[in-house]
């Protein structure tokens, strides 16, 4: 089992297909740490073979500067998660093709970052090899205040801000 991910603004699927705003980046901005983003998308094309049909489970870790785990999310009971594991089902079935895709989407909001430096989500397949997508959380260039322009929020989002927390 193959898989192929990216990181996004969002991701849905939907019958089978990935609906992907804001993709292709490995930079975010802010102002100042500890920086909140609004919404890390996801998405991950798993390439099954016929041998490979089943149940099968998606591991997803975010990993800091030093490659230690951090909090995903929190539980029902307020407790951190390391780790987000998702099961997913492979029919197998490539009607003669080498392999058949399964889309996965995932969506994190609220992501807090405590400093500088170069984040990975490691994503996982059972027990197989990770995939990793790094990116990089740095501190943004000081914009010159204009006479009449007031300092957005740091979790706003404006036009001019792609990629700034």
């Amino acid at each position: 089992m193959k898989m192929r991910a990216f990181l996004a603004d969002g991701v849905q699927a939907v019958a089978g297909k990935l609906y992907v705003l804001g993709a292709g980046w490995n930079r975010l901005a802010t102002r100042r740490f500890p920086a909140r983003h609004d919404g890390i998308g996801i998405g991950a094309l798993i390439l099954v073979g016929d041998d490979e049909a089943g149940q099968h489970s998606l591991t997803l870790r975010l990993l800091d500067a030093d490659g230690a785990a951090t909090t995903l999310a929190t539980d029902a009971k307020g407790e951190p998660r390391k780790a987000i594991r998702l099961a997913f089902t492979a029919d197998g079935s490539t009607d003669g093709l080498e392999e058949t895709i399964v889309p996965l989407a995932l969506n994190l909001d609220g992501l807090v970052f405590s400093e500088p430096g170069v984040y990975a989500f490691e994503l996982r397949i059972d027990d197989g090899e990770p995939e990793r997508l790094d990116f990089k959380v740095d501190l943004a260039a000081e914009p010159a205040p204009g006479p009449s322009e007031a300092t957005p929020p740091v979790t706003a989002r404006t036009a001019g801000d792609h990629g700034y927390l």
